[in-house]
């Protein structure tokens, strides 16, 4: 076990990570630009620098947990105060921030340029949140030179637990992994908020919609997470909306970097960038269906009691099952093809996404039949498109958005033009081929 360790960055994410190093019995300094963070790390039982190089002097192993691939260039090359002119020779440095795939590896060189060959550099983005971050129950992406990963094995551990994956492919493997997982992040966050926007626009009890919605095919993580915070009365920042806004445009930066298109990552991101245009950027993301219903943006909140029969609102909540699982589909089949496009090896990408935030029943129950080939969903791409409209019929009569559901759509609408209306729902996952054959198998 390492026995000290230096940590920069002290955000939500990294102060639970920091923490739990200390609880499991390490040294911690630690970084923030944020002063009265610092003084919470030292009552935690934490030590404190003023600078990124002096935080890391004398130390092994440094885990970097900044917001930005920028922040982390900053911290270590800055003339000044750089990290880079008091790292330890031979010291391990695990960047754990979530950046563009190109960050890792632009790292090694300006290190190597530095005449810092001798330092080891793992890529190990993070998922899981503030409570599995403070419990050492992360899941971490860890990719890297195999010395590299040996040197951090058991830091990384300590973070992580069962949930470290060695990603095959060097520097930036990682980052790709986190960034095809941020697509159903992103999505489902979206998702959840334009789901519950619509059942409260129709009058139905929030908190019944809530129990109803995350038990079936509507269920995706960032749903079960994120609505309970909706559904009372708290201002507590679990994650800013800005977070993801920021991780959303890496996923869309790649796409358009890969030549590939990201249909629902497009216009998931116009809806966070609406969001933060409304002012909601440093406020938890689920402030988010505020956007969805801006003239009564507690709304949600406010029919937590509503006296309404739960016939009548589960006859409603149908409606809204139905463009929640079009969505999670169409997602699902949407970041698999983007994994396939730059290079990840599939079913690990599927098994290290059902056990994380990016999870939903549809991505747990179709992704497995697009992977072996076996399309054995009972329902139709053509199906589905009769479900969704019925759902998006509903909602304009009411002139409520559903920018999700309505780009949903129209994949499921691509597919059937391509003549695949009487195939499995997955079918849908064929509007990303291109001319080079299909992404994924179909068994005859």
């Amino acid at each position: 076990m390492p026995e000290k360790v230096a940590f920069l960055g002290l955000g939500a994410m990294g102060f639970g990570m920091a923490t739990n190093l200390i609880k499991r019995g390490v040294q911690v300094t630690g970084y923030d630009v944020w002063a009265p963070t610092l003084a919470r790390f030292v009552s935690a039982g934490g030590s404190s620098a003023t600078t990124p190089k002096e935080t890391v002097k004398d130390m092994e192993f440094v885990v970097f947990m900044v917001a930005t691939a920028a922040q982390i260039i900053h911290a270590m090359f800055d003339e000044e105060n750089g990290a880079v002119l008091e790292l330890k020779k031979g010291a391990t440095v695990i960047l754990c921030s979530t950046g563009p795939p190109e960050y890792t590896p632009n790292v090694r060189k300006l290190l190597n340029e530095k005449g810092r060959s001798d330092v080891f550099l793992v890529d190990a983005p993070v998922s899981g949140g503030t409570i599995r971050a403070a419990n050492g129950t992360l899941t971490i992406l860890a990719a890297g030179e195999e010395s590299a990963l040996g040197k951090a094995k058991e830091t990384l551990e300590l973070m992580a637990g069962n949930n470290l994956y060695v990603i095959p492919g060097g520097l930036g493997a990682g980052t790709k992994v986190k960034m095809v997982h941020q697509v159903l992040a992103g999505i489902h966050i979206c998702m959840t908020s334009e789901a519950m926007g619509f059942a409260a626009a129709m009058g139905v009890n929030t908190k019944r919609a809530y129990e109803v919605l995350r038990a079936g095919e509507a269920m995706s993580w960032m749903f079960e997470n994120r609505v309970p915070h909706m559904l009372v009365e708290d201002k507590t920042v679990y994650s800013a909306l800005n977070i993801i806004v920021k991780d959303m445009g890496i996923v869309t930066a790649g796409g358009r970097g890969a030549g590939f298109p990201l249909f629902l990552c497009s216009a998931t991101e116009q809806v966070l960038a609406s969001g933060v245009s409304a002012g909601l950027g440093a406020i938890d993301d689920a402030a988010l269906v505020g956007v969805y219903l801006p003239e009564h943006p507690t709304l949600v909140l406010k029919l937590a009691s509503a006296s309404t029969t739960a016939e009548e609102d589960e006859k409603k909540l149908k409606i809204v099952v139905q463009i929640m699982a079009g969505v999670h589909l169409a997602a699902a089949a949407e970041a698999m093809s983007l994994g396939i496009k730059v290079g990840l090896e599939p079913k690990q990408l599927y098994e290290i996404i059902a056990g994380a935030a990016g999870n939903s029943f549809m991505f747990s129950n179709r992704t497995p039949q697009l992977l072996s080939g076996k399309w054995t969903s009972p329902k139709t791409v053509d199906d589905v498109i009769a479900e969704m409209t019925v759902s998006i019929e509903e909602a304009n009569k009411m002139k409520y958005p559903l920018h999700l559901a309505g780009t949903a759509l129209q994949l499921f609408e691509l597919a059937s033009l391509r003549g695949l209306g009487k195939e499995p729902d997955v079918a849908v996952s064929r509007v990303w081929d291109g001319a080079e054959g299909p992404l994924f198998p179909k068994s005859a």
